[in-house]
């Protein structure tokens, strides 16, 4: 019996590493944001409404973002109507994604994505953020790993959504991130926003007002912005911005802050 528990045990941790992993042949190619969701902490029913996109997908994948997210349940309805339910039940830890989900029938064009999931409890306070992303590619041999965080890589630092209407101010906060930064950016997905203001505050206390004042397309990040003094240790990032209106629902700015 005990033999029994056991394997049942690591097979479901199995389903669950190699959802957030991969296993052998995965597709490459661009991967095109199709959209984001913010998650609330009870279950949550949400769709990604992709039709007004052109092109046909061959995989899609989840990202989660700002916390760990639970997905229950998961569903494409391609153009035709037809639906696909695509089995990913699995923890989607914050800063990473699914492995790449094969399509039935390989290329498809997809009208909505339906997905069931929970943010997970934190003590971080942030809302978590799910975003879809389609692939149109071919399929090539096993990745090698990815690279660790280090000196000179990229670290999330945070992600807030912006309201579809006027104008929006919002913090990210880094206090409780242990580390000093080089410099920041900023990535959009969703929509695309106009950044009107943005201010670092520094662990003492002190601002640095960065110009960047700007429109980002959905999809695209700024250029590294220079920290003054370089490498300093950040409390928080102040954000004033807007979505430009458009039809595919809230946008996402996330922060990125270089090691």
């Amino acid at each position: 019996m005990r033999f029994k528990q056991g394997a049942t045990l690591a097979g479901a941790l199995f389903v669950v590493a190699a959802m957030t992993t991969g296993a052998s042949a995965q597709p490459v190619g661009e991967w095109v944001d199709l959209g984001c969701r913010n998650v609330s902490f009870r279950t949550d029913r949400d769709t990604i409404v992709v039709g007004r996109r052109e092109g046909r997908f061959r995989a899609i994948r989840l990202i989660a973002r700002g916390a760990d997210v639970e997905m229950l349940d998961l569903r494409v309805v391609y153009a035709n109507g037809a639906p696909d339910d695509i089995p990913v039940r699995a923890v989607i830890r914050q800063g990473t994604s699914t492995r790449p989900l094969d399509l039935r029938g390989w290329e498809r064009s997809i009208n909505r994505i339906e997905i069931v999931y929970r943010s997970l409890p934190s003590f971080r306070g942030r809302q978590a953020t799910v975003c879809a992303e389609g692939l149109a590619g071919r399929v090539a041999g096993p990745p090698g790993p990815p690279p660790g965080p280090g000196p000179g890589a990229w670290v999330e630092l945070g992600c807030k959504g912006v309201s579809l209407f006027g104008k929006d101010r919002d913090s990210v906060l880094v206090g409780r991130r242990e580390g000093r930064f080089k410099a920041i950016r900023l990535y959009v997905r969703g929509a695309d926003v106009e950044m009107l203001d943005l201010k670092v505050i520094y662990a003492n206390g002190s601002p640095d007002d960065i110009p960047v004042r700007a429109v980002i397309r959905q999809g695209q990040r700024t250029r590294p912005l220079d920290l003054r003094g370089w490498e300093r240790a950040i409390h928080r990032v102040d954000m004033v911005y807007r979505t430009i209106p458009n039809f595919k629902g809230l946008a996402n700015v996330c922060v990125e802050g270089l090691q």
